[in-house]
């Protein structure tokens, strides 16, 4: 995907032509959506298809016998469930009066009921005197002489048409069966000719064979998985749920069963419906309430046990969207298409993240519902942090120091973020933002250096000997951190502190004014071994060598250690960057600087390891 930012004219096509293929989605829907449907039924049909045809049957008979074999199935779990709703209408007088002695019932059992229809008469009694009063009450009848009299309303009603009528009763039915017969033609089409459909959208996608084809396979693997996974999901849920409903003996458990098993391929509505229907039922067919109880149970129960056992485990990343992009996309095809679109809005997203993801004009849609992090850790951490969102910056730094280390906490992800905030000078960054920024990696840096404390000191309380000697005073320390030029500087030196401390290794942070011009000349060097500078600049030579020249003067035996954190800055070699600031030794990495300051200090690399993991 490129990098180059798109020009105004082709982000202005690609909205045109957005807009230009919905709206053709829209008018077009009644053709549309049956060949939405037939590709959705294809993946699930293709497998079988494949699995005949690897048997040395034709095609034609393979295609022929698989769909007829579904439509048969699906036309006896019609007429099954049509049976079943004919039997519990002939049973809804019974039912009726059932509710009816239930909900008298609970009308007077339920507290303050009788307050309740006192207070509605009073309303009612107040209403009348307010139409009395201004003159809109109806008179009053009065008897025989005298009584006003309404006028009777007349009313001409138009003859009704029989052809009308027909159409009205017809077109509800024929609708439906066309798009069904629709459906099926598709079907056969599609898993007749594969090759040539997807040839001819190869073609019309570009001329990038290896891209198309890889967008296409890849559609096609998440689509049929997730329609797999929803199917079993779904048949977890309806077998258990279906055969619950039997033993607690409410009606047409079968049907129930099978419609949940159906209405959960609708998102979000489709197992709110399932639930509403055995719940009704079994709140009119007992006079009690234990079967409505157990239904209620019973639901809940499965309902917990698909939702965060079931599915998790069998959806994994199938589908590749983020939540939201779920919730959106069913908002957007169900107002595109009704009912249907309802259905095929997550199999029809997937496509379109999947085509985001190889067609860089449609990037923005893998992007917007694609479930990839978007941002790197290195970037989410710095955008935290310049945002001033604290909290969720430590939750972040938290997270991935408990997935690897301090060490490669600070090193992959802490120091990347220091060097986009120096980078980010060139966009015209403020002092003030890169001093947001440092402020904030300080307060971070004190909330993993309590994760630490807290550690040596359970370490200290569950087994002395393996818990870490205590560090001496800062003051003491023989090893001394300084920042280079600034405050980014200061806090990449404050985390090769920390990560030395984390290993054992004593040491003194000083900021980057101790080595101006006047700082260097009082710069307490009494019983220092070595110094570490710290430079997130990508040409760090100058002032470096201007800082090391004055140090030496000042304490010839001290060893140098020069931290050049920006990759750029090993564009000329370590060793020449050594040899032109006279430092004894240059470090990219901060695991590599803690080594050499290890060695200075006169403790083993090894040792100083096997102590950075605890």
């Amino acid at each position: 995907m490129a990098d180059t930012p798109s020009r105004p004219g082709s982000n202005l096509t690609t909205i045109a032509l957005m807009l230009i293929t919905v709206a053709v989605l829209y008018v077009g829907r009644d053709i549309f959506v049956p060949f939405a449907l037939a590709i959705l039924l294809s993946f699930l049909l293709a497998p079988p298809v494949a699995w005949l045809r690897r048997t040395r049957m034709p095609r034609v008979a393979a295609v022929v016998l698989v769909v007829t074999t579904v439509f048969a199935l699906l036309a006896g779990a019609g007429f099954v469930v049509g049976r079943q709703a004919l039997t519990l209408i002939g049973d809804i007088p019974q039912y009726q009066r059932t509710m009816h002695q239930k909900i008298r019932s609970m009308s007077g059992a339920v507290p303050g009921s009788g307050a309740l229809k006192r207070s509605a008469e009073v309303v009612k009694e107040i209403g009348r005197d307010l139409s009395e009063a201004t003159g809109t009450a109806k008179p009053a009848d009065t008897g025989a002489q005298g009584r006003a009299r309404e006028p009777v309303p007349v009313r001409v009603e138009p003859v009704a048409d029989p052809l009308r009528t027909l159409q009205d009763i017809v077109d509800p039915v024929l609708k439906p069966l066309g798009t069904a017969g629709l459906v099926i033609v598709f079907v056969f089409f599609v898993l007749l000719a594969p090759s040539d459909l997807r040839d001819r959208f190869i073609r019309l996608a570009g001329s990038d064979l290896h891209r198309t084809t890889e967008a296409l396979s890849e559609a096609a693997s998440r689509v049929s998985r997730y329609l797999l996974m929803q199917l079993v999901v779904n048949a977890t849920y309806g077998i258990p749920l279906g055969v619950g409903l039997y033993f607690i003996g409410v009606p047409g458990a079968l049907l129930w069963g099978l419609l949940a098993t159906l209405l959960r391929f609708i998102p979000y509505l489709g197992p709110v419906i399932a639930a509403v229907f055995p719940l009704t039922l079994a709140f009119v067919v007992d006079p009690g309430w234990s079967m409505l109880l157990w239904t209620l149970v019973l639901i809940l129960t499965i309902e917990l046990v698909s939702n965060n056992v079931v599915e998790p485990w069998l959806y994994g990343s199938s589908t590749g969207m983020t939540p939201m992009a779920v919730i959106l996309s069913a908002i957007f095809w169900t107002l595109l298409w009704g009912t249907p679109g309802l259905i095929l809005a997550t199999p029809l997203t997937v496509c379109l993240v999947v085509m985001g993801r190889y067609v860089p004009r449609l990037a923005f849609i893998e992007v917007l519902l694609g479930s990839e992090p978007v941002l790197s850790p290195e970037e989410r951490l710095y955008q935290r942090l310049l945002a001033g969102d604290i909290e969720e910056a430590i939750e972040l730094a938290e997270a991935e120091v408990a997935a690897s280390s301090v060490l490669a906490f600070h090193d992959n992800i802490a120091l990347a973020s220091l060097r986009l905030a120096e980078g980010a000078r060139k966009s015209g960054s403020s002092i003030e933002d890169r001093q947001k920024v440092a402020d904030g990696m300080r307060m971070l840096v004190e909330d993993l250096r309590e994760i630490l404390d807290r550690q040596r000191e359970g370490a200290k309380d569950g087994d002395a000997a393996a818990a870490p000697a205590p560090l001496p005073p800062a003051e003491r320390a023989d090893i001394l951190c300084i920042g280079g030029r600034g405050a980014l500087d200061t806090v990449a030196a404050l985390l090769l502190t920390h990560v030395l401390e984390s290993r054992g290794v004593a040491t003194r942070l000083l900021p980057a004014t101790a080595i101006t011009l006047e700082g260097i000349a009082s710069l307490d060097l009494t019983g220092c071994k070595a110094v570490c500078l710290s430079y997130l600049s990508p040409r760090p030579r100058t002032y470096a060598r201007f800082v090391i020249r004055r140090l030496k003067a000042r304490a010839p035996g001290l060893k140098i250690v020069l931290g050049a954190w920006n990759p750029a800055a090993e564009e000329d070699g370590a060793i020449d960057l050594a040899a032109e600031t006279g430092a004894e030794a240059v470090a990219g990495k901060l695991a590599a600087a803690a080594d050499l300051l290890e060695q200075v200090a006169g403790k083993p690399p090894a040792e100083a390891a096997a102590a950075g993991q605890h």
